[in-house]
């Protein structure tokens, strides 16, 4: 019970309520039963004072034969025994109307009061006396004793209700705030305080639906702001991961030509058999070094462009011409090929991009066509609408190889062997400049070939 009451404010509020209405109303009634028969007491004295002194001065007036009715009417009025005495101390007139029981009450010291005063009437001097009974000053002193448990059991009645309306008027907007506030702790942010008052438990209401909205708004803001960091994390572990899977196929790539030349080169020194042709060998060593040279600035290039603090380095290109200087300088690959190359470039297409990394694009993308198709192949570039394409026939790459192509170190060719291509790097080069550049790019099958296109009018926008 006593826990129930430390946990419930309307419990708390319905006995203090209670105790305070209970303890008003029996010192209110103790205020009236302890002042009202003193009050009562000086107002029946003051009226019959003032009824005396009337009586005293009709009498003088008119002589108190004439005023029997009047002396009666006093005696009734008042509760009183009145008296008329002569000179020599005789009664000439007496009148009592307060019954026996009064009169004996009066002797045994009941409240009362007596007057007394003198009057002339045909030269004569008469005394006047009365004695005035104040048992109805004892008698609503008692009533009001009577009335104690009545009194009791309505106050109580009173008292109960009083505190059951003004706990529930009280107490429950207070309980459903209290609901609202467990729900926002668990940071269920979905309730209302629906309390439409005025006062300070209003003004708690609206502060508290105001901190919900705010601590709303900072954990969207937050739950936003930790999908972001996530997304950067998830984008950091996925470049972590190429990063690996790149060092780790720079490796296996460099690994290769670091072999061959370490096993030519001891042959050459220890002269065993073949590698005593040592001018021979050499030359294939010096091809090696070459192609590990081209690849590691390749690496360094790839690698350059994945930092942080990588700019380009912007001015206007005429896209057309550089698109005619890269067909140039692959025209003698193409021949020793037997090639057909088919130009549709149309004129003045200016971007404003990286010059040299741009023609590095175009160098390996081209350079890609040329080695992977097929000899006496047709190999078609063009510009039209501001998009660049390069489309070789010959050959298609099956839709897994596709979703690949653009991978570090990855080659159609399942047997990673150079005699076809590069090193594998070159494509992974064109598609990072380009999405620094923002260019849209693809690689797609066509019904004769393979084409690559990349939209400049796109990034231009």
């Amino acid at each position: 019970m006593k826990k129930k009451l430390r946990e419930s404010i309307q419990a708390k509020t319905f006995l203090s309520m209670l105790s305070l209405l209970v303890i008003s109303c029996i010192l209110i009634y103790s205020i009236v039963v302890v002042f009202l028969p003193k009050t009562y007491h000086t107002e029946l004295e003051s009226q019959v004072t003032s009824d005396f002194y009337d009586l005293t001065e009709t009498l003088e007036q008119t002589g108190w034969q004439e005023n029997s009715e009047t002396l009666l009417a006093f005696s009734m009025k008042n509760n009183a025994a009145v008296e008329i005495k002569d000179q020599q101390g005789n009664s000439v007139f007496s009148v009592a109307f307060a019954n026996t029981e009064d009169i004996g009450l009066l002797s045994e010291g009941s409240p009362s009061m007596s007057c007394s005063t003198f009057f002339q009437q045909d030269g004569q001097t008469f005394q006047l006396s009365a004695v005035v009974s104040l048992v109805a000053v004892s008698q609503s002193y008692h009533i009001l004793l009577g009335l104690i448990p009545l009194i009791g059991a309505m106050i109580l009645v009173i008292s109960v209700l009083g505190a059951m309306i003004c706990s529930r008027s009280y107490s429950k907007p207070l309980i459903h705030i209290c609901t609202v506030a467990k729900h926002m702790t668990s940071l269920d942010l979905t309730w209302k305080c629906e309390v439409k008052r005025q006062d300070e438990i209003g003004i708690l209401a609206e502060s508290l639906n105001e901190m919900s909205e705010r601590l709303r708004s900072a954990l969207d803001s937050l739950q936003a702001a930790n999908n972001r960091l996530q997304e950067d994390i998830d984008r950091e572990r996925e470049q972590e991961r190429q990063r690996i899977d790149f060092f780790t196929s720079v490796s296996h790539e460099l690994k290769t030509p670091i072999a061959i030349i370490k096993g030519e080169l001891e042959g050459m020194i220890y002269q065993v058999g073949e590698y005593k042709d040592r001018d021979a060998y050499l030359r294939h060593c010096m091809k090696t070094v070459n192609e590990m040279e081209g690849l590691v600035k390749e690496i360094l290039l790839a690698a350059r462009m994945g930092g942080v603090d990588f700019k380009l380095q912007m001015s206007d290109l005429d896209i057309s011409r550089m698109l005619t200087e890269a067909c140039r300088k692959a025209r003698g690959r193409m021949e020793d090929k037997e090639m057909e190359l088919h130009l549709k470039i149309s004129p003045d297409l200016h971007y404003e991009g990286d010059g040299r990394l741009l023609e590095k694009v175009f160098s390996n993308v081209i350079g890609n066509a040329v080695a992977y198709s097929p000899v006496g192949a047709a190999i078609t570039m063009g510009i039209q609408d501001g998009k660049v394409w390069v489309e070789n026939s010959g050959v298609h790459i099956a839709p897994e190889d596709l979703e690949q192509i653009f991978t570090p170190f990855y080659r159609v060719d399942k047997s990673r062997s150079r005699n076809r291509g590069g090193s594998g790097l070159g494509l992974y080069i064109a598609k990072t400049i380009l999405e620094h550049h923002g260019i849209p790019y693809k690689m797609e099958n066509t019904k004769n070939g393979v084409r690559f296109s990349a939209d400049f009018a796109v990034s231009r926008e």
